[in-house]
């Protein structure tokens, strides 16, 4: 009987591991799976609803450190708390090696191959609803873009697979694709494939829903400098706001990374918000819940963050971070951020970690580290808003960018009226730069900061005072040695 190796199958292929035994593929380092009869697969909707949220877990485990790794610890945000060896230290001194764990890509191609598989098998499954099975659809078709849309924006250029291998025996090695082509060819395809077959009524916000397809489409756009795309899309998300809207109330923003959150049990109901009226910031989170997905799918949050003042915090804020935030406290009107947002890392020190995710003035056991179910935010309202500021900056409407900052986010901070006026600004470049500093204050740990720094080609001109980088080729990331050894055809990224 023909076998099907569901879950890493493709990831396998891709690193030439063509024998049998997956114990040989030290490079993943991953625990045996079973073999699913292609027979008995794909079958029926709790076969793709059983496939769907592979795709999710699979994606959990890519970006449980990668989430940090990649969008947040070689920017200017974070400085370690305590000087012990670590990938963190590597990243925020600019010491990158090629045996770094961030550098290996086999996670995140391990998503793509379940995505492929469920591409291929959805559209022959036995469901009768036709809207259920376009939304499954849907849903592989933007998991796949938003894998490689990582993938290009950490790598370049990468190889592409569209195709699921279901065989073993056929050793599959690809040259790296550029990232022009896969953005045109791959990522917006996808994403527009998704936005055609997504359920309306699809409300899920740990899983793709139309508006998280519309938030990841606008991102690429902007990466693509598409700016007037990327307006047009934004407005397609604005227009519905059903279920995510802004929240202009704190502590009502603060319930949501502090509640809404954490450990939300999963439904398996697309039209069902499992979180209910009153998280309307969330759009997209990866979900951590132990229960479903098991004891790998932990968060870090708490590991990288801290836990509390004083507690386990690996990472404190840049000192150039910490006098923004303490420069807008000290204001008046005072930026309500700060004590909502950081906590004193303590220990003597006068430092500050990011204490987002934990109540204020709360202190969570040390034993709890393990069974952080924490969800990662990838997407919330206040994403798209400071988005369409950026996009405003970029079309010359500045003070349509300066409206948005004023009346949203820096107004739930308490302080709006200190918004710089537009007779403040000389160029494109400063209402730019103000902006990413507004999202720097606003979404500090959140993922993004590096991503920001590279987007609008900011990398040199901010990070080389700090850790000295000074090759322009280093906003990509290197590609992991043992990829390179295993397949030939593969070249180091420049500057490594």
């Amino acid at each position: 009987m023909k076998k099907i190796y569901f879950k890493s199958l493709l990831t396998t292929v891709i690193i030439g591991c063509v024998s049998i035994s997956f114990s040989s593929c030290n490079f993943l380092e991953l625990d045996p799976i079973s073999e699913i009869p292609a027979d008995n697969m794909w079958q029926n909707q709790r076969d793709v609803n059983a496939g769907i949220a592979e795709i999710y877990s699979s994606f959990r485990t890519a970006m449980k450190t990668n989430y940090f790794s990649w969008g947040e610890m070689r920017s200017d945000n974070f400085v370690l708390f305590n000087e012990l060896p670590s990938e963190y230290s590597n990243l925020i001194s600019n010491q990158m090696t090629t045996d770094l764990p961030c550098t290996n890509w086999a996670s995140l191609y391990k998503v793509i191959s379940n995505t492929n598989f469920a591409i291929q098998n959805i559209p022959n499954s036995n469901i009768t609803d036709l809207a259920l099975k376009n939304d499954y659809l849907a849903q592989a078709y933007a998991m796949r873009a938003l894998c490689y849309f990582y993938a290009v924006r950490v790598w370049g250029d990468v190889p592409v697979y569209l195709e699921p291998v279901d065989n073993l025996d056929k050793g599959v090695y690809k040259t790296r694709t550029s990232k022009e082509e896969i953005y045109n060819n791959v990522i917006l395809p996808d994403l527009k494939q998704a936005e055609l077959l997504i359920n309306p009524g699809n409300v899920e916000r740990k899983r793709i829903s139309r508006n998280a397809i519309y938030a990841i489409l606008a991102d690429v756009q902007m990466w693509l400098q598409d700016y007037e795309g990327a307006e047009q899309t934004i407005d397609k998300l604005m227009s519905n706001t059903t279920y995510t809207a802004f929240e202009p109330d704190m502590d009502k923003m603060k319930k949501t990374f502090v509640e809404d959150l954490n450990n939300k049990v999963s439904d398996n109901s697309p039209t069902v918000d499992e979180y209910g009226p009153g998280a309307n910031e969330l759009i997209f989170v990866i979900h951590q819940n132990i229960a479903e997905a098991g004891l790998n799918n932990y968060s870090h949050i708490w590991t990288v963050l801290g836990c509390g003042s004083g507690q386990g915090s690996t990472v404190v804020l840049s000192p150039g971070l910490q006098k923004k935030y303490e420069d807008a406290k000290a204001a008046n009107p005072s930026d309500i951020r700060f004590d909502n947002y950081l906590a004193a890392s303590g220990g003597g020190t006068t430092t500050y970690q990011v204490h987002k995710y934990i109540a204020n003035g709360a202190r969570i056991p040390y034993q709890n580290y393990l069974n952080c179910q924490m969800a990662y935010p990838v997407y919330r309202f206040t994403d798209i808003l400071l988005m369409q500021a950026e996009v405003k900056a970029y079309l010359d409407k500045w003070q349509e960018a300066l409206n948005i900052i004023a009346s949203t986010v820096r107004a739930r901070a308490g302080v709006q009226t200190l918004t710089r006026p537009l007779s403040s600004f000389a160029s494109r470049k400063e209402v730019v730069d103000y902006i990413l500093e507004e999202k720097q204050i606003e979404q500090v740990g959140e993922g993004k900061r590096w991503f920001d720094l590279v987007r609008n080609n900011r990398v040199l001109e901010v990070m080389g005072p700090i850790n000295g980088m000074k090759n322009e080729n280093q906003a990509l990331f290197p590609i992991n040695q043992t990829l390179i050894n295993q397949n030939s055809s593969l070249e180091q990224n420049e500057g490594y």
